[in-house]
């Protein structure tokens, strides 16, 4: 048997992983649950309007994103392990305190504490699967990993918005909790990586950009981050836009049918990254974001809002993936950790400006004209992609066939 084949033959399914696996499943519905249950609470409870309540929401993703970059090269000098034990109990301790607040700034103060905690954690444990992957199935593995995101979105709205009908928010903030502290346990259980512990190499001079940001991994960041910006107004507007289109009904299993084809595509479709390429994975399911969005944003029957979820969910799951994979591919084993934060911070970037510009639009152009600006917003993404990486992939490849021939 070859060295290749022995190298295909690598386990992916670890202890670690697994366990990384279920990690990312429960602190995934915690966010899923909270983020779509605040602008509800803020309105419902705290009687805000919706502007506020927007800020209550996409605070967040500000504490988020604060300690991604905090984080990202510090990571393997912590140790991931310790690091997500440690947030993901601080963080379970933290969803104890949306019981008590009953102010936006008191809940605003613990929305950015406990994403702060949240990004901390995922950068965590996105290193520790990372680190796991054997290089040859990294795009396969990824995939699977993505998994537990894809189940997490499903479970977690869907169980916010049963929730939420009934006006139970006190019952998501304790199933929110309960997820919490089982990510702890779970995080508790985890083997620290053999490269934990390694010590960054000391630089003279201060700080510097590159020690929160990889430079290898911009062209993938920017292209997650104009996808997702188009995606974040579907993710938050689609239920007031179900109920002006009067397809309400279908609007409770959206995020279901969603969530299936990124289960889809995870399962049977990630290996097109290990055998083709980038090129092959991904533009044409970023082209067909673009007719799912114009069809959604035309939608006139339950059978077209499905149809479009489905390609939607492909679309992410297709493209979290596979941008891991090139951006773990291209960055040094020893960055890996601050590659892994830039991609996570361009993705949650797009998750706190996203609502605002959507909202923004939908004020001037209304839903569905918003959702079709949207698409060319993704045309705009499949464009940059093409430009900075899919041509220039494509001719160094044909480069290389020439030189071999």
């Amino acid at each position: 048997m070859g060295s290749r084949e022995k190298t295909c033959m690598e386990p992916l399914f670890t202890r670690n992983f697994v366990l990384c696996t279920l990690v990312s499943f429960c602190f995934t519905t915690v966010f899923f649950m909270l983020y779509t249950a605040m602008a509800g609470y803020s309105s419902d409870v705290l009687g805000v309007g919706s502007t506020v309540s927007g800020l209550v929401a996409s605070i967040f993703i500000a504490g988020d994103l604060i300690a991604r970059l905090a984080v990202g090269n510090r990571i393997r000098s912590f140790g991931p392990r310790r690091m997500s034990l440690i947030c993901m109990s601080v963080g379970t301790g933290i969803t104890l305190l949306y019981f008590v607040s009953d102010s936006v700034a008191a809940m605003c103060i613990v929305r950015f504490v406990h994403g702060m905690t949240y990004g901390a954690a995922a950068s965590a444990i996105n290193t520790m699967v990372a680190e796991s992957l054997p290089v040859t199935r990294r795009g396969e593995g990824l995939g699977y990993f993505m998994l537990s995101y894809s189940f997490a979105s499903a479970i977690g709205s869907l169980i916010c918005m049963y929730l939420q009908n009934s006006g139970s928010y006190d019952e998501i903030f304790a199933v929110s909790a309960a997820a919490s502290a089982a990510a702890a346990v779970l995080s508790a259980a985890l083997t620290e990586s053999r490269r934990a512990g390694a010590q960054n190499v000391r630089r003279t001079g201060g700080p510097r950009i590159s020690d929160y940001i990889e430079r290898s991994s911009l062209v993938m960041s920017l292209v997650a981050f104009v996808m997702f910006f188009s995606y974040s107004g579907v993710l938050t507007f689609i239920a007031p836009y179900s109920r002006e289109t009067g397809l309400t009904d279908y609007s409770t299993v959206f995020f279901l049918v969603l969530s299936i084809g990124t289960i889809i595509c995870r399962l049977f479709l990630g290996r097109i990254y290990d055998r083709h390429g980038e090129n092959s994975a991904l533009i044409p399911f970023l082209a067909l974001y673009v007719v799912a969005m114009v069809m959604l944003g035309t939608v006139s029957s339950g059978a077209e809002l499905l149809v479009s979820a489905f390609l939607i969910g492909i679309m992410i799951a297709m493209l979290s993936s596979v941008a891991q994979a090139v951006i773990i591919r291209k960055a040094p084993c020893e960055r890996y950790g601050v590659a892994v934060s830039t991609y996570n911070v361009f993705v949650d970037l797009s998750y706190a400006v996203g609502p605002v510009v959507n909202g923004f639009s939908i004020g001037i152009l209304g839903y569905g004209d918003n959702y079709v600006l949207m698409a060319a917003v993704g045309l705009l993404g499949l464009l940059i992609y093409l430009g900075l990486h899919g041509i220039p992939v494509s001719m160094a490849r044909r480069r290389g066939e020439g030189a071999d021939a």
